[in-house]
């Protein structure tokens, strides 16, 4: 599942951004997946756990960081959903994102039919 927002006022490369500025986009997505998920499910009651999260950050070759940015997301689900929110992850770099967005996150959910 992915989230589908606008967030080109704010979409600009982590290259200069800084590292707390990041994090917080990552949790901005995370909401906005919730809200995505909630949207198509009816509830989010329904989630049996968070499989798997994929962050994608929009960085330099140089930066290293990238789980320290997915941290925010993954922070987020453990906080809304409990033991239910602790979930595999992968956080990678990329050159570029869509729209030089700074982050892009997926998220794979187990839900009760």
């Amino acid at each position: 599942m992915k989230g589908q927002i606008d967030i080109a006022e704010i979409a600009y490369s982590i290259r200069g951004a800084a590292l707390w500025f990041a994090e917080n986009v990552s949790i901005f997505f995370g909401i906005a997946l919730l809200a995505s998920l909630k949207a198509e499910i009816g509830t989010l009651d329904r989630v049996t756990r968070i499989v798997k999260l994929l962050a994608m950050v929009n960085s330099a070759p140089a930066f290293g960081d990238q789980p320290k940015v997915a941290n925010g997301v993954s922070d987020l689900l453990v906080d809304v959903f409990g033991d239910r929110g602790k979930h595999a992850r992968s956080a990678v770099g990329m050159v570029n994102l869509p729209g030089g967005i700074p982050v892009e996150v997926e998220m794979i959910v187990e839900v009760q039919a």
